[in-house]
């Protein structure tokens, strides 16, 4: 189907071991106006962080396609309309589902290759890229700096709900013991199992060094915001070993946390300054 100024198509990339569900926004082929300007791949938040940040991923998805790219936005494995249940999927079934859905979009043969990755897809872009010569551009919206920050923040999930009426704290020590033993987790509605979180908490930013320019984007509470201190040690690390980072701080509120969320049009801006 066509929309204003860019097509939007639907279906289901037919892996040899599962369905991986997409979504292809593309330039309006009536438009001759517009030329082809790359591809795109988004990958996508974890866990209820992907569908609060929705909104503000289709919005800038549609304007990237109105300016001549193709972006794809993909459902990984056992998340949103993708193949199976959370608790069968892990890290390296996330990195295969991302590879397959990567030589899919070479196959449009439409320009270079941006991975659009946001908070631990963020963290799973710069992974995928490791080593390849495929990629054009990172694009890294708010990314996670480790895989083990971000468990650490779904667990706490785990004792918010009853914390202000029993007084249960975080107790991180036991709640990693269970995941050590092999055990299975049930947080928020989502199942955690042992193997997708001890491989997540391997993954840090600070042990890649990407094979390509970053686009680096965080939204921060004000006109004034700064990147988190972090977030500057590991561009300063990556800028020494010679990776180039235009990073930015977009004054905004935490979309992926808030389903009603407004469309961040500064972050749409910038993201489109950044890419090559």
């Amino acid at each position: 189907m066509a929309s204003q100024n860019h097509s939007v198509s639907i279906d289901f990339l037919e892996h040899p071991d599962r369905q991986l569900f997409r979504v292809l926004y593309g330039p309006e082929s009536t438009d001759s106006s517009v030329s082809a300007q790359g591809s795109v791949l988004f990958l996508h938040a974890f866990a209820e962080e992907m569908h609060k940040a929705r909104r503000n991923v289709a919005a800038q998805a549609r304007r990237l396609a109105a300016s001549g790219y193709y972006v794809m936005l993909l459902d990984l494995s056992g998340c949103g309309d993708g193949d199976g249940d959370f608790v069968e999927a892990d890290w390296e079934r996330w990195k295969e589902d991302a590879a397959f859905a990567l030589q899919t979009l070479q196959a449009l043969d439409s320009g270079p290759i941006t991975l659009w990755g946001l908070r631990l897809g963020a963290l799973l872009a710069c992974e995928l890229a490791q080593g390849r010569d495929d990629v054009a551009q990172l694009l890294l919206w708010q990314p996670v700096l480790n895989g083990e920050q971000q468990i650490d923040q779904f667990l706490r999930l785990r004792t918010a709900a009853t914390a202000m009426t029993s007084g249960v704290a975080f107790d991180r020590k036991s709640l990693w013991g269970e995941l050590r033993e092999g055990r299975t987790l049930e947080i928020a509605g989502y199942e955690l199992s042992s193997q997708m979180a001890l491989q997540i908490a391997r993954a840090r930013l600070l042990d890649m060094s990407p094979p390509c320019p970053v686009g680096w984007i965080e939204v921060g509470g004000g006109v004034e915001a700064r990147l988190a201190l972090p977030s500057q040690n590991v561009i300063a690390h990556w800028q020494d070993h010679g990776v180039q980072v235009d990073s930015r701080c977009i004054a905004g509120e935490p979309f992926w946390r808030n389903h009603d969320a407004t469309v961040n049009t500064d972050l749409q801006r910038a993201t489109m300054e950044v890419l090559l």
